[in-house]
Parts: C-alpha cells; sequence; structure tokens
C-alpha cells in the first residue's frame, strides 16, 4: 500500500498574506496587493507543483532471490518514474530495512516524464531474519514550501541462512555401523540382531526361549530357563542438540562460540540429510525449539531456518536440557551434543541416556580460546570415560562453504582479443517485487 501527504513546510507565507490581505482591506496600497499576487500565485504554483508529484511519481523495488546465507550479496533495483510534466528536482528515497550493513537509502532527482533506474548491494554479515522496507520517497517544490512525502509500507521478510561447510564424519549414527559393531545397550524389545542370553523372567514371550542354552546349562536338580537378549536396533537417525545457555559462551560477532555451534549444526545436518538419514533439533532460547527429525531437502531448509534465527541467550544449562529432551529422543537414535559447557554436571545425565538406548556424541567447543573460562580436556575425560565420542572444535578452525556464495553483481572477463566484457553471474534469477516471496530451493 502506498500513502501520500502533501504538508506546508512553513506557515509563514501564510500569515504573510493574511497580514496584506488586512492591510489592504484598511489600508488599500498598490505595493502591497503587488506582494499579495505574488505570494498567492507563488503558493499555487508550488501546491499545483506539489500535487503533480504526488500523483505521478511511481517507485518499484525488486529484489533478486528471497534468501541468501552469511557471506552473500543482496542487490536490489529500483525504477522511479515520473509521468508528470513538470521535473523532480530532488527525491530523497529512505529505506528502513534492518538487515545489517545494508542501506538503500539514495538521493535522486529526474526530469518531466523521465524514468531512472539504480542498484543497491551489500553483504549480507549475519545470520537472522530481517525485514525489507518500508520506504519513504520524500519531495518538494522548487520554492520548498511543501513537502511531498510517498510512503511505501509494504514490507517483506528476508532471511539470511547460516552457512554451510565442509565437515568431517563427527558423527557416524548406529545404523552406519561397520563390520561386525554392536551397540553396547541391550534391548528388552524384539530386534533382528540376537546377542546373548539370559535367565527367563515372568512376562517373556515363549518364543524368546533359548532351547539350546536352556538344556546344556539345566541341571536334573535345578532347571533353568533361558530367553534370547536382543542388541538394540540401529536407526541411523541423528537428534542435534544445540546448546544455546548464555553463561557458557564466549566469543564476539563471527568468532564466538555461538556462531560455530550454528554453523556445526547446519554442517552437521546438511551431511546427514544427504545420506538420507532422518535429522532433527533440540535447543532452547528464550523458549524450546524442537523440530522432529525428518528426512529429505526440505527438512534441510527447516532446520537453516530455525537456525537462521537463535541465540545464545537461554537460562537452561545443557543439563537441564538433558533432562527435558530425553523423554523425546527414540531409543536407538544418535544425539549430537554441541557445547561450550564445561561444567561437569552435563556429563552426569549422560548414563541415563544411554541406560535408554539413545548414542550421545559430543562436539566440544573450546571456550576458552574464544576468550571464556574452563578447560575442556576434563570434559573429553569424562566422555571417554563413559565410552562417549567427542571431538573438540577451537576457535580458528578452517570451514569451507559447500554452498558457494551467489555474486550477483557484474563480473568483468577480458576476452582473447583484449576486449573486457560484463558478465552477470546471477542474469537467470528473476527480479522479483518486493511483496512477491520467492520460495526456498
Amino acid at each position: 500500500m502506498v500513502r501520500t501527504s502533501i504538508r506546508l513546510t512553513s506557515a509563514l507565507p501564510v500569515v504573510t498574506m493574511l497580514v496584506l490581505l488586512i492591510l489592504h482591506i484598511f489600508s488599500p496600497a498598490p505595493p502591497a496587493m503587488f506582494v499579495l499576487i505574488v505570494l498567492l500565485g507563488v503558493l499555487g504554483a508550488s501546491y499545483f507543483w506539489a500535487t503533480q508529484m504526488a500523483r505521478n511519481v511511481t517507485v518499484q523495488r525488486q529484489r533478486r532471490y528471497g534468501w541468501s546465507q552469511v557471506g552473500d550479496v543482496i542487490e536490489e533495483r529500483f525504477t522511479m518514474h515520473n509521468e508528470s510534466i513538470l521535473p523532480v528536482l530532488w527525491a530523497e528515497v529512505r529505506d528502513f530495512s534492518d538487515l545489517p550493513g545494508y542501506n538503500a537509502s539514495r538521493g535522486v532527482g529526474l526530469s518531466s516524464r523521465a524514468t531512472t533506474r539504480w542498484m543497491t548491494g551489500g553483504t549480507c554479515e549475519r545470520r537472522g531474519i530481517y525485514r525489507l522496507g518500508p520506504l519513504t520517497i520524500r519531495m518538494g517544490d522548487p520554492f520548498g514550501l511543501f513537502d511531498v512525502r510517498l510512503i511505501h509500507d509494504y514490507t517483506e521478510e528476508f532471511v539470511v541462512y547460516p552457512p554451510v561447510v565442509a565437515m568431517p564424519h563427527l558423527v557416524e549414527p548406529r545404523g552406519m555401523a561397520r563390520g561386525s559393531a554392536r551397540a553396547n545397550i541391550r534391548s528388552a524389545d524384539l530386534t533382528t540382531n540376537a546377542a546373548s542370553v539370559r535367565s527367563y523372567s515372568p512376562g517373556d514371550a515363549l518364543n524368546r526361549i533359548h532351547w539350546r542354552s536352556t538344556a546344556r546349562r539345566s541341571v536334573p536338580d535345578h532347571e533353568q530357563i533361558f530367553v534370547k537378549e536382543f542388541d538394540l536396533e540401529p536407526s541411523g537417525d541423528l537428534w542435534i542438540i544445540v546448546d544455546l545457555y548464555g553463561p557458557a559462551h564466549a566469543g564476539e560477532d563471527m568468532e564466538s562460540t555461538e556462531e560455530y555451534a550454528v554453523v556445526l549444526a547446519a554442517s552437521v545436518a546438511n551431511q546427514m540429510l544427504r545420506d538420507n538419514h532422518a535429522v532433527g533439533l533440540i535447543t532452547h532460547t528464550d523458549e524450546p525449539l524442537i523440530i522432529p527429525p525428518q528426512k529429505g531437502y526440505q527438512q534441510l531448509w527447516e532446520l537453516l531456518r530455525a537456525l537462521a534465527d537463535v541465540h545464545a541467550v537461554s537460562e537452561v544449562p545443557l543439563d537441564r536440557l538433558l533432562h527435558l529432551a530425553e523423554p523425546i529422543i527414540g531409543r536407538g537414535m544418535t544425539a549430537l551434543l554441541i557445547t561450550p559447557s564445561t561444567d561437569p554436571r552435563w556429563i552426569q545425565g549422560l548414563p541415563i541416556l544411554l541406560r535408554h538406548g539413545i548414542h550421545p556424541v559430543g562436539v566440544l567447543l573450546d571456550a576458552a580460546s574464544f576468550g571464556g573460562q574452563g578447560e575442556v580436556v576434563g570434559i573429553v575425560s569424562a566422555l571417554a570415560d563413559l565410552g562417549v565420542p567427542s571431538r573438540v572444535i577451537d576457535r580458528g578452525y578452517t570451514f569451507d562453504r559447500l554452498i558457494e556464495k551467489r555474486r550477483q553483481k557484474p563480473e568483468y572477463r577480458v576476452l582473447g582479443t583484449g576486449r573486457v566484457v560484463m558478465t552477470d553471474p546471477g542474469e537467470q534469477a528473476e527480479w522479483i517485487p518486493l511483496g512477491q516471496r520467492e520460495t526456498e530451493p
């Protein structure tokens, strides 16, 4: 929706005209009458000029792509058209988008019945969900008597996703175990993997009795029945648990444990989903955030969108988060814990996960390398004692992007003849008017 307003910048001309009119009534004088007529003509001409701009000036805002990742270039194109017979001597285009590091405001001028175009661009510096718009165009007549404003109220959500990087295999879900690997936790449920036998308990099904062991171990004066005990059925699915407890994090901006945690979560999710595993997310910011495990490309973008807008502001430490997550995570699933916490209390909750058939894996962010407190060595040792694999990531870890940055600005190429030509890497991307949302890939 576009709203227009015409406002008198100063009451002085009107007051002057009223004074001259009163003087002319009580004491007619040709000079006063002349000045009154001139002021009336100037005021009328200025108002006509202002109304022409309000009615005949239009601005269209278009952007290329409706989403980006950190490091991508956002590019917008503005088209301003004047259908009036009068020129626009000056126009201040002011943009109120809240995307960090991006400013589309500009000053322009426009001849009568003319069109001008300009492009603005900027780098998406931080992940998040931002707003493009609204837009205000402020213009004025040659005498500066009227202020004309065109207010474009439309806005659009613009998502900057976290980058997806190439990662070593930090986690290998149990469903991917190679060779003769077996689960360390026995299951009371029937699976395809019989691991051992145990004494019969009331309620055990008859088809689970291992008759050979029963015959071999029983003696005439003491008969004992043995039943089969099964390995936990591996599922290969993954829950990513991101610790966003504020006091545990350290660093600033992109070199912070918060950003590293988000990038790691996004990258592991991409890796596992491409390997056809279901991936879910559990974290806590101002409130719990739970995305159930699903497979497919759409799940990746749902996870990336959720990770784009999370920050380390939670008041729930990791030990409490694990307590909340334990009933949600199914048996046989892998839980990837991404945390900078060196508080040993969260380690005490892992045996409960293990007893429930959940297989934790730790990705530990070395908060000390980011300027924080605590030593990660003790956490690594405690995890090793429980048989929980872990990996330490410190500041300066090299992240190699998997999804190329979209360079939307023109590039220049030198031909064999020496001629320089301009190429547009994103020329196949359409310009979309603001308000028409582009679907995510």
